[in-house]
């Protein structure tokens, strides 16, 4: 298991993807298998060494996505389909705030519906 934003979240909001895993997804000429995980930002905190709740309350949510084939395929758009796979499943809350990864909010859900 790898994260591509390379680092814990310190709003639970999906950050810039580092190209790293990709590459090595592409190199290894394996799948990507995104997972969806909501709300790890509320139990255990960026900054935090022990969860900071118990997590029964069920705040967190694990979904795993159908595999998304690397080859063929350049990094950027593999990037592309695994951070719309990865906002579908994701609380607004948890989406990027406007303009951070140059969409438009309008853009972004049209992306998430699709």
């Amino acid at each position: 298991m790898a994260f591509p934003e390379g680092a814990r979240s310190p709003d639970g909001r999906l950050m810039e993807f580092k190209g790293g895993i990709f590459s090595m997804a592409v190199k290894a000429k394996v799948p990507i298998v995104p997972l969806s995980i909501a709300n790890t930002h509320a139990v255990m905190p960026n900054m935090g060494f022990l969860p900071v709740q118990s997590g029964q309350k069920g705040e967190l949510r694990v979904y795993v996505h159908d595999p998304i084939d690397v080859e063929g395929k350049s990094e950027e758009e593999i990037s592309r389909e695994v951070r719309e796979a990865l906002l579908r499943e994701l609380p607004a809350d948890q989406h990027p705030l406007d303009d951070e990864f140059g969409l438009n909010n309008a853009e972004e859900k049209e992306m998430v519906r699709a």
